[in-house]
C-alpha cells in the first residue's frame, strides 16, 4: 500500500475522533499498520511526531471554538478531549505563544494547522495539501471575489539555518502580521507551510493591491526565535475567483499558480562590503535554471584538494518585488554572515561555508552545478542544478529540492541521464560528509 493512502487513512481517523482522547495504537489499528512504522512515516513527512499532529489539529479546532462561541476555556478543553484546563492551556500556548484567554481577545484566525490530504503527483512527487473547503464555500457564495495569496520569502533558508521550529514560528508571525495589517473583516487560510490566502470578498484588484502593499511595508523586519533575530518578508499576488462550484483542488491550483506567477516578480542581488556584487544569481528564462557568476576568485588548496575560492566578509541581499507593472517596487534588505565559496577541480559541485561572528563554522552548503567556466577577469560562471545538501555544525544533514529536481525531469528541463548524474553526485557528497565525520 502506498504511504499516502496510509497517511490519508490516519488523518481521516484523527478527524473522525478529534473530540476524543486518541492513542497512537488506535490510529495504527485503523490503518492496519504497525505503530512504529506509522510513527516513522509521520515524522518523515511532518518532521514531528504522530501525536504532535493530533495535538496541533485539536488546538486548531479548539481555537476556532474559542473565537466562534462563548464557551469557557474549560468547556472547550474538555470538548476536545483534554484531561484538564491546565493541560489544554500548556498545549495551546506551545502552538500560539498566547494563553487561550489572550488569544480569544486578540485573534480571529484559527486555521494554523488545518486538515491535510496526501497525493502523489504526475511527477512522482509525494505532496500534501491543506483543506480549503471553507474558503471554497465562501467564494462560491459570491459572484466574484478577490483572494490575495502571500508567500514567505526564504522559508527553506529559515528552516535549514534555525530548524523546523523556526519555520513554524515564521508562519505564526506572518499570520499575525496579516491580521495586524488587514484587520478582522477578511478570512485567512493557510495554503501550505509558508503560503496563505486572504479572502477580501468583493474587493477589486486595485483595492486588493493596496492591501498587499500595506503588508509588504513590514518586509525586512525581524522576529526573535531562541535569541536569534530572523528577518521575515513576504511577496503576494491577486487572484480573482468567479463563483461556479469551484472545488478545493481547483482552488488550490488557481491560488498556487498565482503565487508562482508572483514569484517571478521577486528579484534579489547580493552586495559585498565594497558595494560590489561578488555573487550574482539570475533565472534563465529559456532553461528555467539559475545562472551563477562569482568574481574575485583565486586558487586555493583545502585538505589536499585544489580549486577556486572566494571569501565574502559580509553580504547584503537587496530584494525588490513588484505587484504589477504599474506599481513602484517594494524594496528591502537583509544581511548575511561571512561565507567562503570553494569550487574543487574536476567536480560538479561547490561548497559554501558560513561562519559566525567568532569565525566558527555554522554550516556547509553543497550545490550541484554544471558548465563551470573560468573567465579572463578572475570570474567563474556556472549553472545551478536544483539539489542542495546542508551540513550544520551540530551534525544535521539535510537534502533539499528533491521534489523540484523530479519536476525538472518531468518537464524536460533536464534529461534522464543528467537526473541520474545529479542524484549520484548528491550521494557522493553525502559519502564525503560521512567520511569527514569519521
Amino acid at each position: 500500500m502506498d504511504s499516502y493512502y496510509i497517511l490519508n487513512d490516519a488523518v481521516q481517523y484523527v478527524e473522525d475522533h478529534i473530540k476524543e482522547t486518541i492513542s497512537a495504537e488506535e490510529i495504527a489499528a485503523a490503518c492496519n499498520y504497525s505503530v512504529s512504522n506509522l510513527k516513522y512515516l509521520f515524522h518523515k513527512v511532518f518532521q514531528y511526531g504522530m501525536m504532535e499532529y493530533v495535538n496541533r489539529r485539536k488546538i486548531s479546532e479548539a481555537a476556532c471554538r474559542l473565537i466562534k462561541t462563548q464557551e469557557s476555556v474549560c468547556q472547550v478543553a474538555f470538548y476536545y478531549g483534554f484531561s484538564s484546563q491546565e493541560v489544554f492551556t500548556r498545549a495551546f500556548y506551545k502552538i500560539w505563544q498566547e494563553t487561550p484567554g489572550v488569544y480569544r481577545k486578540k485573534r480571529h484566525f484559527f486555521g494554523l494547522y488545518p486538515r491535510q490530504e496526501f497525493i502523489c503527483d504526475e511527477c512522482g512527487v509525494f505532496r500534501r495539501r491543506y483543506d480549503l473547503t471553507g474558503l471554497a464555500e465562501e467564494l462560491n457564495a459570491r459572484d466574484c471575489s478577490a483572494v490575495v495569496c502571500f508567500d514567505i520569502v526564504g522559508i527553506r533558508f529559515i528552516k535549514t539555518c534555525y530548524g523546523k521550529e523556526a519555520g513554524e514560528a515564521a508562519a505564526l508571525h506572518a499570520l499575525q502580521r496579516l491580521e495586524e495589517f488587514l484587520g478582522g473583516d477578511c478570512s485567512i487560510y493557510r495554503l501550505a507551510g509558508d503560503k496563505f490566502a486572504v479572502n477580501l470578498g468583493g474587493a477589486g484588484f486595485y483595492s486588493a493591491r493596496n492591501e498587499i502593499l500595506k503588508v509588504l511595508e513590514a518586509n525586512g523586519t525581524s522576529f526573535t526565535f531562541k535569541g536569534n533575530e530572523i528577518s521575515l518578508s513576504m511577496f503576494a499576488g491577486v487572484c480573482q475567483i468567479t463563483a461556479g462550484a469551484i472545488t478545493s483542488k481547483q482552488l488550490f491550483d488557481s491560488l498556487n499558480f498565482t503565487i508562482e506567477t508572483a514569484h517571478k516578480r521577486l528579484f534579489r542581488s547580493f552586495t559585498g562590503p565594497d558595494g560590489f556584487q561578488t555573487l550574482k544569481l539570475r533565472c534563465d528564462d529559456a532553461s528555467g535554471l539559475y545562472k551563477g557568476e562569482v568574481s574575485h576568485v583565486y586558487r586555493e588548496s583545502h585538505m589536499g584538494i585544489h580549486g577556486f575560492a572566494c571569501r565574502i566578509p559580509c553580504e547584503e541581499t537587496n530584494y525588490f518585488f513588484s505587484v504589477d507593472d504599474e506599481t513602484e517596487p517594494v524594496r528591502w534588505k537583509t544581511s548575511e554572515n561571512e561565507y567562503h565559496l570553494f569550487f574543487p577541480d574536476g567536480e560538479d559541485w561547490y561548497r559554501k561555508t558560513v561562519f559566525n561572528s567568532s569565525k566558527e563554522v555554522l554550516r556547509d552548503h553543497y550545490y550541484i552545478i554544471r558548465n563551470l567556466h573560468r573567465q579572463k577577469d578572475q570570474c567563474l560562471t556556472f549553472t545551478l542544478l536544483y539539489l542542495e545538501i546542508m551540513c550544520s555544525a551540530d551534525g544535521r544533514v539535510i537534502t533539499l529540492n528533491g521534489g523540484e529536481l523530479k519536476e525538472a525531469l518531468h518537464e524536460g528541463i533536464i534529461s534522464k541521464k543528467e537526473y541520474r548524474k545529479i542524484v549520484n553526485t548528491g550521494k557522493s557528497i553525502l559519502n564525503r560528509i560521512e567520511k569527514k565525520r569519521e
